[in-house]
């Protein structure tokens, strides 16, 4: 494995930094997913439309599929944090290409999470606005 013979000083720390940040977001997401999960749980016995119904099951669909993934990501993130931390303990540690790699993919990935998750709830919203209240629509 290629090693750059990098201090740990401030490389590392923005690593850590990014690493912790995203742990916070993913707890963050998995928090909102659940409130939406529980939002639609309070209104779906009001649903009385098919298209309607079929877009609820959809949207929980989607947030059981986001659990998982925000629970598989705070598992990798976890790790992550280890492995940092793990080297930070080193005084003159150097960060292999390696750990470098992975976390760059990482922050891809939060990336297109976090745009995702924007995404899904703006729909989410959108659609339960449109949802008819006591009959009324």
């Amino acid at each position: 494995m290629m090693v750059d013979n990098i201090m740990i000083s401030s490389n590392a720390k923005q690593y850590i930094f990014e690493n912790s940040s995203w742990i916070r977001l993913i707890e963050y997401l998995h928090q909102e997913n659940t409130h939406m999960k529980n939002r639609l749980s309070e209104i779906i016995d009001q649903i009385t439309n098919k298209e309607s119904l079929g877009l609820a099951e959809q949207y929980q669909n989607k947030f059981l599929t986001k659990d998982d993934l925000y629970d598989h990501m705070l598992y990798v993130l976890t790790g992550q944090a280890i492995k940092w931390k793990e080297l930070k303990s080193k005084p003159t540690a150097a960060i292999g290409t390696e750990i470098k790699r992975t976390h760059k993919k990482i922050r891809e990935q939060m990336e297109f999470i976090e745009k995702d998750h924007g995404l899904i709830k703006q729909d989410y919203n959108t659609y339960l606005s449109s949802l008819p209240i006591n009959g009324k629509h």
